[in-house]
């Protein structure tokens, strides 16, 4: 894998249509030199927290050519870049000074620059072209695959354990903890109690302020602690799965500094349907917990994990559960909904957090 080298620099596309030729030639003459893009066709385009297209790119004869296709992320929609450019900027510094040391499966990136506009952008590699899979919110998942992602991720989070370089982190948290408090404003509870699934919402919580205490006591208990490098978002939406079954890991614009349980609950109640879930939930737990201990890192006892798990479910209400109602399809949003809300009221999140 090679990282993209950092890049602070005024001039960075605001809009797809921004993406052009002569920016693109720009951008990928740092990864490949001498390269010169002369027209560029987009298809699959998305637009959510960043918005992404794939590009496939030609080049002048007279010189090396680049990749066919490349996929360029960023903050290209207006309202979601003004909601999220923080995100997208720690996506790039996820990119440019923690990649290499991640010891996981992610696409490699050509491009990371991110600007004072506010805006952030990376180049990737287009990761359809190598043939994976990627994971979906609608698609089948075997609990045989998160056991393969979290034992991944257990050898990541030894990795950084305990790590100086944490420090240099402090504060990558709180973008995401802001914008999670926001999602339990009245207005927008209303509307989360009107939509599907909003009767388990009341079941597992019973009110926005409870929901946002349930919140505020779960961060109180991270914050103290062992710390350790963490994906910070990884719900079954930002995985993809080679041929061979191995997991890679997409969408790193919520990574911080804090507690392992924050992944391993998070891909667990997101990633399996909730019959699969309740079957599987306590031996991941015991398989992520064993590999943990099996890459050195001085785990807690496993009751005390399952504990942990339990309390996470109060991120998965908020984070997978409350999102904006925009933010996707609505049969998407549903399913995530019906996934966090029957968590946190399998596990009594409000009593394991001592809330009752």
């Amino acid at each position: 894998m090679s990282t993209a080298p950092p890049t602070t620099s005024a001039g960075l596309p605001l809009h797809l249509e921004d993406v052009t030729p002569a920016w693109l030639t720009s951008a990928l003459q740092r990864r490949f030199p001498g390269t010169t893009v002369t027209a560029v066709r987009r298809d699959r385009e998305f637009f959510g927290t960043a918005a992404s297209a794939r590009l496939h790119l030609d080049y002048a004869p007279s010189g090396p050519s680049g990749p066919a296709s490349v996929h360029v992320k960023g903050g290209f929609d207006d309202t979601w870049r003004k909601r999220v450019w923080m995100a997208l900027q720690q996506e790039v510094r996820f990119y440019t000074d923690v990649a290499e040391d991640a010891g996981l499966n992610v696409p490699e990136a050509y491009f990371a620059g991110l600007d004072d506009s506010p805006q952030g952008v990376l180049v990737m590699e287009d990761l359809a072209a190598r043939g994976v899979s990627f994971g979906q919110n609608m698609l089948p998942v075997t609990a045989d695959h998160v056991a393969g992602v979290l034992e991944a991720v257990a050898g990541m989070h030894a990795s950084w354990w305990g790590s100086p370089r944490l420090a240099s982190m402090a504060g990558w948290e709180q973008p995401q903890r802001t914008f999670l408090s926001y999602l339990f404003r009245p207005k927008h509870w209303d509307v989360l109690v009107d939509w599907t699934n909003g009767d388990l919402l009341v079941e597992a919580v019973g009110t926005a302020e409870n929901a946002v205490a349930a919140l505020e006591r779960l961060w109180s208990w991270c914050d103290v602690q062992p710390a350790t490098f963490l994906h910070g978002d990884l719900h079954g939406g930002n995985l993809f799965y080679e041929a061979d079954g191995s997991p890679g890991f997409l969408d790193w614009q919520l990574c911080f500094a804090g507690t392992y349980s924050h992944d391993m609950a998070w891909v667990i109640i997101t990633a399996l349907d909730v019959e699969t879930r309740r079957q599987h939930e306590r031996d991941l737990v015991e398989t992520y917990h064993d590999a943990l201990r099996g890459h050195g890192a001085p785990a807690p006892p496993l009751d005390d994990t399952w504990a942990a798990y339990r309390r996470q479910t109060a991120h998965a209400v908020a984070s997978y559960g409350a999102v904006p109602r925009d933010n996707g399809p609505r049969e998407v949003l549903e399913e995530a909904g019906r996934r966090a809300f029957t968590a946190a009221v399998d596990h009594d999140v409000l009593g394991v957090l001592g809330l009752r």
